[in-house]
């Protein structure tokens, strides 16, 4: 089963959210050259570093479970970065 882009944002949407409530899926597409593969496209509100955007990779030909995983992975990679640390109390 492949899971469709909608499938996609909607589990990245919810990650994200659950993550860090600055976060905002803003666009998921295929990769270039791939018909099974995802990039989607998040933007960190009032982030000192404006704007602030971050691009994850996933297959799309795995279970929901495992994309959230994926998504949940990837994230933590990115939040762990030092300009999220910097997000100003405003937005939190």
């Amino acid at each position: 089963m492949t899971l469709t882009l909608a499938d996609v944002r909607r589990i990245a949407s919810d990650i994200a959210q659950q993550q860090h409530p600055s976060l905002d899926v803003i666009g998921v597409t295929t990769r270039e050259g791939s018909t099974t593969s995802a990039e989607v496209i998040l933007a960190i509100r009032d982030c000192y570093v404006e704007p602030y955007r971050v691009v994850i990779s996933l297959s799309r030909q795995v279970s929901e479970a495992e994309c959230r995983v994926a998504v949940l992975t990837q994230l933590g990679e990115h939040l762990a970065a030092p300009a999220i640390g910097r997000v100003s109390a405003e937005g939190v």
